[in-house]
């Protein structure tokens, strides 16, 4: 009797540990290879960007704004576009003209309250934003947060799978923003640490959720945000903190989480060019001075 209350104990025990595993960890969405269905089209992105594009031409000549790019790209939590609408919340309180162009792909059965984040809708805000960037002085921050795996970024809307976003696609949108744009690349996804050789090319900041074979945690259908980019908000993107110093208090955070839950560490990345190292972030956001 003895022996099956405790054998009865551990396997509730290892049955909740497994439960609560597989709800924080990303999982990866299966992707169909052909039949591929067409992605819903864009709703209200073409007014997002005349809006944005209006307003920069309002500005002197030397305001330098801040554009920010979010995409919820999966369907399954909305821990992804929670992490999108955080992180907007948190830059626009950094004191400088701001710009946001959000895409995010709802739960089924939910209205849409943003563009569809598909890659015809990315690559659209990619085209214009690098326009912008050869005319106008502007400083660029990316989020994108979904599942993911290695060399891939999924793309779920209502439950359906579409063809996920590769590094190198990725890498060709962001070279349509000019290099005297400062540029900053999140990444919050399992194994978006593959991204780094792709798209850390010297002169932008990338901050990935995870190395390239890690799983990285906290996008369940119940989570607020992912664990990184809760972390990131928590610890870092303060004025006065340079993004070396904001990644590394990142990354004890979230090493610290799992090390509380017994997960295997996702070992979030950065490729921090040096010249940006140890700027403060109120300082890099306003860019190179004349």
């Amino acid at each position: 009797m003895r022996n099956y209350s405790f054998s009865a104990a551990c396997a509730k025990l290892f049955f909740a540990l497994t439960s609560a595993l597989l709800l924080s960890a990303c999982a990866t969405t299966p992707v169909r290879q052909i039949g591929l269905p067409a992605p819903p089209p864009a709703l209200g992105l073409q007014a997002q960007l005349d809006q944005a594009e209006a307003a920069l031409a309002k500005t002197k000549g030397s305001e330098r704004t801040l554009v920010f790019v979010g995409a919820a790209l999966h369907s399954q939590s909305t821990a992804f576009e929670s992490d999108v609408l955080a992180m907007q919340k948190r830059l626009s309180g950094f004191g400088m003209p701001m710009q946001s162009l959000i895409l995010s792909n709802p739960p089924a059965g939910q209205p849409a309250r943003f563009p569809m984040a598909t890659q015809q809708n990315l690559s659209e805000v990619f085209s214009r934003v690098g326009a912008w960037s050869d005319k106008y002085p502007l400083t660029v921050v990316v989020l994108v947060s979904t599942h993911g795996h290695v060399d891939r970024l999924a793309i779920e809307i209502a439950g359906q799978a579409y063809a996920p976003i590769r590094s190198s696609v990725m890498d060709a949108w962001l070279r349509r923003i000019n290099p005297a744009s400062p540029t900053a690349v999140l990444l919050s996804a399992c194994h978006s640490g593959s991204f780094v050789p792709a798209l850390g090319d010297g002169y932008r900041v990338l901050l990935t959720a995870s190395a390239a074979d890690r799983s990285s945690f906290g996008c369940s259908p119940k989570s607020t945000n992912t664990w990184f980019i809760e972390s990131l908000l928590e610890q870092g993107l303060r004025p006065e903190l340079s993004w070396g110093e904001s990644f590394k208090r990142t990354a004890r955070r979230v090493d610290a989480k799992e090390k509380e839950m017994q997960f295997v560490p996702s070992m979030p990345q950065a490729s921090i060019p040096g010249a940006w190292a140890e700027t403060p972030l109120g300082d890099w956001l306003r860019g190179p001075k004349p």
